[in-house]
């Protein structure tokens, strides 16, 4: 048995054991901070549509975000719905103009219209230099002859969607990143990017991530780590269009805002 030196030096060592590893974390995910977004396909927008029957006057007011700053948009009215093909243009809208966050808020009045509109078609198109003339619309809802509110999202043909994984190591300063998107053109090139702000209201690049390469199924899969990163912010994932940054290609393709995880 210990005797009442003995006891002293055990409970003394073992206090020095618990005050050496006071302040130091534990091995494995030391600092580390995760967060996730969920990619869904852009833009996106509502159109609240009213009708006036005496004065035969429709009047469509669209809020739209994830165009690419500055981009006009065409806007019309057509035969057949947005997954039907194309049918005959009933109406053509006056052009949008997306403001310096990627956000379109506009009113469109169209006098000596009957009725709203049934089987038909609201699309956005891109417009300007570089635009092939059989661009499929950006965005797409579909009006049924009813008075309310109209989703307008983005197309099969423009649209992708995807997740992403971020973990930031503080100790090391390295923020590691995953992005899976699907529903991209097989064997397309798609650059992305992590930046200030929300999918919502567009800010700048804060980090750069590679180039986003489709596999023959529509899919791509990015690993990537990014050095010097001290905290994650008010961030959110974009994919372009592509195949550059400039251009039409720089237009958002799919976006998600990051929420750090619990």
């Amino acid at each position: 048995m210990l005797g009442e030196r003995g006891i002293v030096a055990v409970f003394l060592l073992l206090l020095g054991t618990l005050l050496a590893g006071c302040g130091s974390p534990p091995s494995g995910g030391a600092g580390e901070v995760q967060a996730s977004a969920q990619l869904v396909r852009m833009p996106d927008g509502t159109a609240d549509v009213e009708y006036d029957a005496g004065a035969r006057l429709l009047t469509v007011t669209v809020h739209v975000t994830g165009v690419m700053p500055g981009d006009e948009l065409a806007a019309r009215i057509r035969e057949g719905g947005c997954g039907s093909p194309a049918g005959d243009v009933l109406e053509n809208l006056a052009p949008t103009l997306a403001d310096a966050h990627g956000v379109i808020d506009t009113i469109a009045r169209v006098s000596g219209v009957d009725a709203v509109p049934t089987r038909a078609a609201l699309e956005y198109l891109p417009t300007g230099p570089g635009v092939a003339a059989a661009q499929p619309a950006l965005l797409c809802g579909d009006l049924s002859g009813q008075t309310g509110t109209v989703h307008l999202a983005s197309t099969p043909q423009s649209g992708a969607g995807g997740t992403a994984s971020l973990a930031l190591d503080s100790a090391a300063r390295t923020l590691s990143v995953r992005l899976v998107i699907q529903g991209l053109a097989p064997g397309t090139a798609h650059p992305a990017g992590i930046h200030d702000g929300s999918c919502a209201a567009q800010g700048p690049l804060a980090h750069a991530l590679p180039t986003l390469w489709a596999d023959a199924q529509g899919r791509a899969v990015l690993h990537a780590e990014v050095g010097g990163v001290t905290r994650i912010g008010r961030w959110y994932v974009s994919v372009l269009r592509g195949p550059g940054r400039a251009g039409p290609g720089a237009a958002p393709l799919t976006c998600g805002d990051v929420a750090r995880s619990l």
